[in-house]
């Protein structure tokens, strides 16, 4: 009995430290857009913009859209997209950038697709 106790404490303290190293992998852009996948909606009030990245002058380096009603684990995509702005605004504190501020996009139904315009 006390070898299982010991084994399945082991064994949970083993996935413990495994699910904390991998939230503490750095999150890229890729990973980003595969948690939004395709963001397809029936209405435009689906469609979200959410700013990513960090510019040195201060403001997002952009923005991603994503549809609530696509995007299976919202809390998983704002989670990721905290992280990546974390690493990003302190990648910006040694960084440079242009001042230029982008200011939000509205977004945009086009074919059943969310989708932002080209500045």
């Amino acid at each position: 009995m006390k070898l299982f106790v010991a084994l399945t404490a082991t064994l949970f303290l083993a996935g413990c430290s495994s699910a904390q190293s991998a939230s503490d992998e750095p999150v890229t852009m890729t990973d980003i857009q595969s948690l939004i996948g395709t963001p397809t909606a029936q209405s435009i009030e689906s469609c979200k913009v959410l700013p990513v990245g960090k510019k040195a002058c201060g403001g997002p380096e952009g923005y991603v859209v994503y549809s609530s009603e696509t995007v299976t684990d919202e809390r998983a995509l704002l989670n990721a997209i905290h992280r990546y702005n974390e690493k990003a605004k302190e990648e910006a504190k040694t960084g440079y950038s242009t001042c230029e501020h982008i200011p939000e996009p509205e977004p945009q139904l086009k074919g059943g697709v969310c989708w932002i315009p080209e500045r």
